[in-house]
């Protein structure tokens, strides 16, 4: 999938006085750690962490990527970095309350993770805080026992505040402050901006945008989104508690086509494009990026009711959602004449990425075969079959269900389990069930059969040309909801 970014602002205020402000000051109290970042003179960043107790073991909570063995490197002795059983680690030869970095800065999104380091065209820079959260532990061994699933831990991330200098001005949760800026880290972290460019408010969300972005994208890009947001609340049923915040971050193309990456983070969407098919407004271009603002901004109705996602083989169950809405709405915004033609055109192309994917293998391990675009196309198929096999109810209508119990459940994500028993609880036949659970599990002998059984059984009628190239879907109409 491709890249934008957009940060989620509240509102706008007038730059701080002070040399060093606070951001949310009432959570920094007591905080256990500081992670003390800045560029240094030779053009890479460092950072230092302070502890309150002295630490021997450390792991870095966001370590689903190695990307950090090229990029981090430890200053002075006493102290070793490397990978773990999966996992970035730091180990003390003595407890220690302090260890620093060099770090060059990662701008490429890793997999499974947020991009570290976002630049924008205009010389503005996005830091994800995350990467710099560590869990500690007592001894190396534990790291090791957890086999990489540092979720299984016994003991929570450390409180952390993330203190950043910078000569630019610093916008973080909708505030602008001068010189440097405390935060308190809490979860997966938002994103801090860096830049010149201000916050500019509307009516459904606020925005830093790239000032080096496309005149005619910069032009309408409020009413676009706008648009789309009026959409979801009228399909979901309900509106953000919060205006979102967004960050479009732009990358001059270089290169043919154009690229767009974005991240959801509570009420920040944080996105990423580029590319020399962006200097000109074509139909496939903006449809595409329409279908992209759509996904991204899903991605916080998914997640309103503070239930988050699972990941790794259960990405299908909010990606593949959000790409069934985005499509359905971005056919219906560009009109009667031209929406089933991007239907057919999307779906084509989603068709045959699925059953490529399958065909090496069940879509829950697709992402250790390094095939995460099969989340997508995969998790829309059975997201369209979902809302086939539901009666009287849409897909919509099973998200707020799905959300609801899970937050009723005291569950943080919505995974399979959920999914499949919501399905039967709303009336979907325990066959019906089967054949969704059959495309996600299974090591299909026919996976082409297979889907199309699927669709077919789900009321789709999947019609194909005479290449065996699906050309159209019994699509559903959320419009008139």
């Amino acid at each position: 999938m491709s890249r934008l970014v957009f940060v989620i602002s509240m509102f706008f205020l007038p730059l701080s006085e002070a040399a060093v402000a606070q951001a949310n000051p009432e959570k920094t109290v007591g905080a256990e750690a500081v992670a003390e970042i800045g560029p240094d003179e030779s053009g890479n960043w460092r950072v230092e962490y302070t502890f309150d107790t002295p630490q021997k073991v450390l792991a870095f909570a966001r370590s689903e990527s190695d990307y950090r063995d090229a990029t981090w490197f430890v200053e002075g002795d006493g102290v070793r970095f490397g990978r773990v059983a999966g996992a970035d680690v730091i180990v003390f030869d003595d407890p220690s309350r302090t260890v620093a970095f060099s770090l060059i800065p990662l701008t490429n999104k890793p997999e499974a993770d947020y991009t570290p380091f976002v630049t924008f065209g205009d010389g503005g820079l996005a830091i994800h805080e995350g990467q710099f959260s560590l869990i500690p532990f007592e001894s190396r061994d534990a790291v090791e026992a957890l086999d990489g699933d540092l979720s299984a831990a016994e003991v929570p991330q450390l409180p952390m505040t993330v203190r950043l200098s910078s000569d630019k001005p610093i916008i973080v949760d909708g505030e602008t402050y001068q010189g440097q800026v405390e935060h308190r880290l809490e979860g997966d972290g938002t994103y801090i901006y860096m830049g010149d460019s201000a916050i500019e408010s509307f009516d459904s969300f606020t925005a830093i945008l790239d000032r080096t972005l496309p005149e005619w994208l910069q032009s309408r890009f409020d009413s676009d989104l706008e648009a789309i947001f009026a959409g979801l609340e009228a399909r979901w049923g309900f509106g953000l508690e919060d205006k979102a915040s967004v960050m479009l971050a732009f990358k001059e193309g270089r290169s043919d086509g154009f690229s767009a990456t974005g991240e959801a983070l509570d009420q920040l969407l944080m996105m990423e494009v580029g590319g020399k098919d962006l200097a000109e407004p074509g139909f496939d271009t903006l449809s595409y990026l329409q279908w992209f603002f759509a996904h991204e901004a899903i991605h916080l109705f998914q997640k309103q009711r503070g239930v988050g996602f699972a990941g790794g083989g259960e990405a299908w169950i909010h990606e593949g959602a959000a790409n069934t809405m985005a499509y359905s709405l971005i056919a219906d915004m560009v009109g009667p004449e031209d929406g089933p033609k991007f239907l057919s055109g999307v779906y084509a192309n989603a068709f045959e990425t699925c059953v490529g994917a399958l065909e090496k293998g069940s879509l829950e391990t697709a992402q250790e075969r390094g095939d995460a675009s099969a989340h997508y196309a995969c998790g829309d198929f059975i997201a369209l079959a979902t809302d086939g096999f539901l009666p009287r109810r849409s897909l919509y209508d099973f998200w707020n269900r799905l959300t609801t119990l899970a937050a009723a459940n005291d569950k943080t994500q919505v995974d399979a389990d959920l999914y499949f028993s919501t399905v039967q609880l709303l009336g979907v036949r325990r066959s019906q069930r089967d054949m969704l659970r059959e495309i996600v599990e299974e090591e299909l002998d026919n996976p082409r059969k297979a889907l199309t059984d699927l669709l077919d059984a789900a009321g789709l009628d999947p019609q194909f040309n005479d290449k065996d190239q699906l050309i159209k879907l019994n699509w559903p109409d959320y419009s008139a909801e």
